[in-house]
């Protein structure tokens, strides 16, 4: 995301409203974390708890950086007038860094609650200090990306840019983590309010007769 800030300038935002975009990062941690953990925690999806949420979170936000990198393009193929062409083209580019703000506090979220719901207690330290040392390493990645020319790497490929490849290979790594995350780990799902049983049809069904 540090390469967005000369993107926005690049689009013509002004410097001080691109410190206004970057209000986006905190504000939807505020927002959105506590939020989707409340409703997560109450739901009742045959899919688990978390999973329903990482999965959409990473939807929207693989759309959303896709749309970022080729914002310009999207706006100048349906706007031909340039004021409204410049405008919009800002507009949507701002939109889609709120949404892949908001969207991924909902996948963090998810996924950090899978260490507290999926390990017992004695493993849960180890479990969140693994998890934070893979977040290092994936920032050391990203930060190093940016710093390698990806035209060299793929071509055109991927896009014509630096900045559209970068996106191209956020969204897939995430989408290849979280699918990984989904597959690998058996999340419980909540059959009754304060009632958690493993995630399988059966166990669901005569635990709700027994409680009936």
């Amino acid at each position: 995301m540090s390469y967005c800030t000369p993107y926005l300038l690049e689009l013509g935002l002004t410097k001080s409203m691109v410190s206004l975009v970057w209000i986006a990062g905190p504000l939807s941690g505020l927002i959105m974390q506590p939020i989707v953990g409340v409703i997560a925690d109450r739901s009742t999806s045959q899919y688990g708890r978390r999973r329903p949420f990482m999965v959409g979170g990473t939807i929207i936000v693989v759309f959303a950086l896709l749309v970022l990198g080729w914002t310009s393009q999207i706006v100048a193929s349906l706007v031909s007038d340039p004021a409204w062409r410049r405008s919009l083209t800002i507009f949507l580019a701002v939109f889609s860094i709120y949404a892949v703000d908001f969207a991924i506090n909902a996948v963090q979220a998810s996924t950090r609650s899978l260490v507290i719901d999926t390990l017992p207690a004695n493993k849960q330290q180890t479990g969140s200090a693994w998890a934070s040392r893979m977040v290092a390493v994936g920032s050391l990645l990203g930060y190093a990306a940016g710093a390698i020319d990806l035209k060299l790497v793929f071509g055109n490929m991927i896009g014509d840019t630096q900045f559209k490849q970068l996106t191209v290979m956020a969204a897939g790594i995430l989408s290849l983590s979280v699918g990984l995350t989904c597959w690998a780990v058996t999340e419980r799902v909540l059959i009754d309010d304060g009632f958690v049983t493993p995630m399988t049809s059966c166990d669901g069904a005569n635990s709700q007769l027994q409680k009936g």
